[in-house]
């Protein structure tokens, strides 16, 4: 039922309708296909053909305006002249920009991660975080509760906010929330997790 054609032209379609790239759209709807396939596995998708076509666009939508909710954030977040590895806060100058360099407490987090004092799905709840999703939206594609996601954050921010202390760079630093909003960003994570 997932790979009809009928049904991959429609997915294709509602990508595109929601503004994903065209060389995008056949990685989003693999992934929409994932999405799916573990909502089967886990008995929350209609066994009828109309009902899941009607699912799997469902399923498209929400996948693009999450794509595109992220790359809203991250481009709010970079500050024009600023070079890649520096961010400010929304809405401020370069002038009042943080004195701690945002690569360097990207390091510090990045070396928490490495030393596997992060739960294995932080990047993923940091990621969801940053781009300003709700409990929900997080914890739904990892298979926990909005509770354990909202946990788990919480401790990543205790340990990286205790990390920090330790080196003596707490005062006046950017917040997590910004700090995984960079594109570059989340790859770096994933790759030391």
């Amino acid at each position: 039922m997932l790979t009809d054609t009928a049904v991959a032209k429609i997915i294709t379609k509602m990508l595109r309708d929601q503004g994903v790239p065209a060389g995008d759209i056949e990685d989003a709807r693999q992934d929409v296909y994932a999405k799916a396939l573990v909502a089967i596995r886990r008995g929350r998708a209609p066994a009828e053909p109309e009902g899941m076509k009607n699912f799997c666009v469902k399923i498209a939508e929400d996948y693009a305006i999450d794509l595109l909710r992220k790359a809203d954030v991250r481009a709010m977040v970079l500050v024009e002249g600023c070079r890649p590895d520096e961010l400010a806060p929304l809405g401020s100058s370069r002038a009042q920009r943080d004195p701690v360099d945002a690569g360097r407490q990207l390091e510090v987090l990045a070396q928490l991660f490495r030393e596997k004092a992060m739960p294995r799905d932080g990047v993923d709840i940091l990621e969801g975080v940053a781009c300003r999703c709700t409990w929900a939206e997080v914890a739904e594609p990892l298979g926990i509760s909005e509770d354990l996601a909202e946990t788990r954050h919480r401790r990543m921010k205790d340990a990286y906010r205790r990390r920090m202390a330790k080196l003596g760079l707490l005062p006046d630093r950017i917040p997590l929330r910004l700090i995984v909003s960079g594109p570059w960003a989340i790859s770096r994570l994933r790759g030391a997790a």
